[in-house]
């Protein structure tokens, strides 16, 4: 059955510039995460129940309104994935905007998976 027909999974579009850039910066367990994640939504599209809405303006000065995430591995691993939701004429999708740490530690000088969404989709 084609991904974009699937009930309960919606079809996901990856940039792969953006996928090398985040899947480069990650950690041997992220790169395994995102490769295994990547491979399974390729195949089925992601599970409509792991996604949950984004805060449309977060406490660390995100702004991610209309975006929703999963955590990885699921149910609420240490890393996740951002998605804007993307119409075209096949219908609806979710466009990977970001993958990465969710929560990095604040001696770790690397931005969560929120920034970088928020970096992306709001060109900053």
């Amino acid at each position: 059955m084609p991904t974009s027909r699937r009930p309960g999974y919606a079809p996901v579009i990856f940039d792969d510039h953006i996928w090398s850039q985040d899947v480069t910066r990650t950690s041997a367990h992220g790169r395994w995460v995102a490769t295994s994640t990547r491979r399974e939504y390729d195949r089925r599209g992601c599970p409509v129940t792991a996604l949950r809405r984004c805060e449309e303006e977060g406490v660390d000065g995100t702004r991610l309104p209309g975006c929703v995430k999963v955590y990885l591995p699921p149910p609420a691993g240490r890393f996740g994935m951002v998605f804007r939701i993307a119409r075209d004429e096949s219908g609806t999708k979710l466009a990977m905007l970001a993958f990465g740490v969710r929560h990095p530690p604040r001696h770790a000088n690397v931005p969560s998976v929120y920034k970088l969404a928020d970096r992306r989709l709001n060109a900053r």
